[in-house]
Parts: C-alpha cells; sequence; structure tokens
C-alpha cells in the first residue's frame, strides 16, 4: 500500500516522508505507548512534515547503538524516564532498548519518536502510514482513497489540537482570575478593618501635629505593601491552585499541562495592587472627617 502511495506521490510530483507507527508497552509496564518512526527530525520551518517542540535535550542521530530516541514529557512524568538513560520497550515479546537523547512536549498519547531506519531494522516493517504535501488547489486527493486505508488531514489535526490548547489556557487564566478576586475580596476587607482599627492611632498623629501629607504618605506605603504582597499571593495560590487541579486530572492515556503566563500573573498582580492603593483617599477622607476632640476624649477615657 504504501509502495503504491509513493509511486503516485512520485508521479503528481508531492513531497512526501514515510512514517512507521507501531503499539508498544513499556518493558514490565502493561500501559500501551506509540513507538513513532520518522524520516526528518525537525523543530521549526518547513524542514519536515512532522514538527516536534523539544524541550530537553538533542535531536537524535540515527545508526546509533543503542538507537537514539525521544519521548514525549508525559512518559518523563510517569515513568520517570530521564535524557541519557536506556530504557526498553516491547513490540509483543520483542524488547528493543534505546537511549533517551531529548523530552518532547505537546504530545496528548505517550509517544517514542525513533528514526524510521533504526524502528524498521528492530521490527522488520518499513512504514505504516506516508505523509504527504500538496497544494491546497490539488484536485486530485480522491485517488488515494482506493488505494488506502484511510486518509487524515494534518491541518485539521493541527487546528483540533491548537484549539484544545486555547482551552486549557483559557481554562488556567480563568482559574487565575478566580484567585485574584478572593485576593482583592480579602484584601479589601484587610484594609477597610485596618482604617477603622487605626482611627485613634491617626487621629492621635494629628492631634500631635503629624502634617496629612505625612500621614497620607504613610497609608500610601501600607496600601501598597499590603497591595503587593496581596497580590503576589493570590498569584502564586491561584497557580498552584491550577497546577494541582491539573495534575488531578491527567493520566496514561491523556496527558496535558498548562504553564503560567508570567504576563497575565503581573497583569493580576497589577489590578491587585492598584486597587490597594487606590483606597488610599478612602482613609484620607476618613482623617479628614475625624473629629480630633471626640478622639482625644475616647484616649484620654
Amino acid at each position: 500500500m504504501e509502495v503504491e502511495i509513493v509511486e503516485w506521490a512520485e508521479d503528481n510530483s508531492i513531497d512526501y516522508e514515510l512514517l512507521l507507527t507501531l503499539p508498544a508497552n513499556p518493558d514490565g509496564d502493561t500501559r500501551q505507548l506509540t513507538a513513532m518512526g520518522l524520516d526528518v527530525f525537525s523543530t521549526s520551518g518547513n524542514q519536515a512534515m512532522q514538527t516536534l517542540s523539544l524541550i530537553e535535550g538533542d535531536l537524535p542521530n540515527q545508526g546509533s547503538t543503542p538507537p537514539e530516541v525521544l519521548v514525549d514529557e508525559g512518559i518523563q512524568h510517569f515513568l520517570g524516564w530521564e535524557v541519557g538513560e536506556v530504557q526498553a520497550i516491547r513490540f509483543g515479546s520483542q524488547l528493543v532498548e534505546f537511549k533517551i537523547i531529548g523530552i518532547t512536549e505537546g504530545e496528548i498519547a505517550r509517544t517514542v519518536y525513533f528514526h524510521r531506519a533504526d524502528l524498521a531494522s528492530e521490527v522488520d516493517l518499513e512504514a505504516t502510514s506516508v505523509f504527504l504535501s500538496y497544494p491546497e488547489e490539488f484536485n486530485r486527493t480522491n485517488e488515494l482513497g482506493d488505494m488506502s486505508i484511510g486518509i487524515i488531514d494534518k491541518q485539521q489535526t493541527i487546528d483540533a489540537m491548537e484549539s484544545l490548547m486555547e482551552q486549557q489556557q483559557g481554562f488556567f487564566i480563568a482559574i487565575q482570575f478566580l484567585g485574584i478576586v478572593v485576593a482583592i475580596v480579602v484584601l479589601f476587607n484587610t484594609l477597610i478593618n485596618n482604617l477603622a482599627e487605626r482611627d485613634l492611632e491617626l487621629a492621635t498623629l494629628r492631634v500631635l501635629g503629624a502634617p496629612i501629607s505625612r500621614i497620607g504618605s504613610m497609608m500610601l506605603g501600607e496600601h501598597f505593601a499590603i497591595g503587593l504582597i496581596g497580590g503576589v499571593l493570590g498569584a502564586i495560590f491561584s497557580i498552584l491552585g491550577t497546577q494541582w487541579m491539573i495534575s488531578s486530572l491527567v493520566q496514561w492515556s491523556f496527558y496535558f499541562k498548562v504553564d503560567a503566563d508570567p504576563l497575565i500573573s503581573s497583569y493580576l498582580v497589577g489590578i491587585v495592587l492598584f486597587i490597594s492603593v487606590a483606597l488610599t483617599p478612602v482613609g484620607m477622607w476618613r482623617v479628614h472627617r475625624m473629629d480630633l476632640v471626640e478622639k482625644v476624649k475616647e484616649f484620654s477615657n
């Protein structure tokens, strides 16, 4: 089948890459993963039809002994496999050892990436699929149906994955905002109570001749410190809470993670800080409205 598709691609001057995909199991583990053999490894641009996101290590070299591979971060998370280790997977009863040379991200399913030639030499199978790259106006793709078991549109797959990642990121941002809202409520209550409880102290400062501007500067500094600390703690707790929630949802067959966006976290901290500082005029208004005589009487009593 692959030979017919390759001949068809060559006859139509269409770029192609062979792909070898097989189910396997980690040695000593019953959970299933996918062993994928690629002709070309690339992390950017149009150098390959399958682009990988490498977060640790290097791209594998073909022909090494044992074969060099990449594993996805889900495997690293669940099995503890690290770069530089020699591990093994089983294709039925056949054991294949390899050296982990890098870690990738973005895969939902657990995947080990081989050079196709290395994997083919181990399993005696050349290819199971063919990547094809043809222009949008090409109208002869219906011919593939006669020589294929199935056809998967890569762009549709990419769009679906991007949509899923956007939903995950939106979920994370929503949880962050929820954490900041809680921080704002607590902060507002703390500042209002702080102002009410410090009436006597502020009145004493005024009676002793402290200028309003000095009292205002003191209150501004306090509000700034409280807002900054509250915002940072709110952002940290919301991030940790979200990551804990996600970690409780992921499993071997469906792994993902959402990283915190420093810019969004900074915005949220800034919002809390702004609200805290904006409450300073409320305190100044209370100071201006104080009945100093009454406060002095309270102080005397």
